[in-house]
């Protein structure tokens, strides 16, 4: 039996292993990458609307910013 089978078997078989943890971890990881993604949407929106107004400098001080 190779280590990594040992391994997932005591993980697989461990009294600790409930689905709650298994199955909240992902949708943990899809919100932050959700809300990273938003925050970027919302920058780039703000330089589209500095854009329409003639704004450079309001476009240079938001680029400058990444999120």
């Amino acid at each position: 039996m190779s280590a990594w089978t040992k391994i997932r078997d005591a993980v697989l078989t461990s009294k600790w292993n409930k689905p709650f943890p298994v199955t909240m971890i992902p949708s943990a990881i899809g919100l932050y990458m959700a809300e990273k993604q938003s925050e970027r949407q919302r920058q780039i929106l703000a330089e589209i609307r500095a854009l329409g107004e003639d704004d450079m400098q309001a476009v240079r001080a938001i680029a400058s910013k990444p999120r």
